[in-house]
């Protein structure tokens, strides 16, 4: 959730300052070919940073994206086994609806 609001900021970060810079060169006194030079040059310097901040967060992403699967390898995926009938009937059910053959009962001892 911390990543999706540091996104929102920077997006609203980098879109203020595109809507300032081009304000401030629209009200500034200059001729007109300095007024559209001013806004060329501003847009490319915004579009820098801009990617500049993107690349940031794609190498963050992928930062976490390596923790998440270094530690999700880590973690054991197997259950315990059932320990009642009924409850053993009831994964057999699931993993034939999961299978296009129905499930084989066996009867486990203890």
């Amino acid at each position: 959730m911390a990543e999706n609001g540091s996104s929102g900021f920077f997006s609203g970060l980098l879109v203020g300052g595109a809507i300032g810079a081009l304000a401030g060169v629209l009200f500034a006194p200059k001729a007109g070919k300095e007024t559209r030079d001013g806004i060329v040059s501003e847009s490319d310097e915004i579009l820098n940073k801009a990617k500049s901040e993107l690349e940031k967060l794609r190498t963050e992403l992928g930062d976490l994206k390596d923790k998440v699967t270094s530690t999700m390898s880590g973690k054991s995926t197997t259950t315990k086994p059932s320990d009642t009938a009924e409850e053993r009937d009831f994964e057999e059910s699931v993993s034939s609806m999961d299978e296009s053959a129905p499930a084989k009962k066996t009867k486990k001892t203890k």
